[in-house]
């Protein structure tokens, strides 16, 4: 692999984050990695996801690695930007790690791995309802990018709130940068920012419908004939 392979590779989700003292060693749905292909269902059922991790025996006393309580309350565990305590070289020996599948933002299924500098192979089943993202993560050290499942060829529209924070995210990030972009550019960047905010909006209403539409399938289930 060059760098250029690895620059590909990056950019199509072939990767996970991670504080240098966790690892997602291998981490699939029903046998598909983050980045190579998404899992097609046909109708809602259950997926096999599959991982390796690995914890380092030793694990710096801090914040940002989860073995030192931020006094702001947990939001900010992993936190990097706050000093939250005195910087030391103390460290924490061994422990246990919290490993979970996220699914749609949420923990759907979770085993216990201890920091202990082996591989540990984990198995779950987890239902999927609706089109989904899921994703493996122990917080705050790792995360790992997701694997689409499409059921039924719907894509994933999972979280209105995510979308409208993500468009709300573009205007900010408008106000703070559109006075350095140079008047004859500028409205033209105006034009790509519009775009953007527009496609998340559009993907928060097909949220809501995509909500609404499975509801109503779960009430009509439970009606008798």
């Amino acid at each position: 692999m060059d760098f250029h392979q690895w620059c590909s590779a990056l950019a199509k989700g072939r990767s996970y984050v991670s504080d240098g003292y966790a690892h997602a060693l291998e981490f699939t749905v029903n046998g598909a990695s983050p980045g190579f292909k998404d899992v097609q269902l046909s109708k809602p059922g259950t997926v096999k996801v599959r991982a390796k991790v690995a914890f380092a025996p030793e694990t710096p006393k801090a914040v940002a690695h989860g073995t030192l309580d931020a006094a702001e309350g947990r939001r900010f565990q992993g936190d990097t930007v706050l000093l939250h305590a005195p910087r030391t070289n103390e460290k924490i020996r061994g422990g246990e790690r919290l490993v979970e599948v996220v699914k749609n933002g949420r923990s759907v299924a979770s085993a216990v791995v201890p920091a202990d500098g082996a591989v540990h192979e984990l198995s779950f089943e987890v239902e999927v309802e609706r089109s989904s993202w899921v994703a493996l993560r122990q917080f705050p050290q790792l995360h790992t990018n997701p694997v689409n499942v499409l059921v039924g060829k719907e894509p994933v529209r999972a979280s209105r709130e995510s979308a409208l924070w993500c468009a709300e995210s573009v205007e900010l990030l408008w106000e703070n940068r559109s006075q350095h972009i140079a008047e004859g550019e500028r409205v033209a960047a105006r034009a790509a920012y519009d775009r953007a905010i527009a496609s998340f909006q559009k993907r928060a209403l097909e949220a809501v419908e995509q909500t609404g539409q499975l509801n109503k399938q779960s009430v009509n289930r439970k009606e008798p004939k």
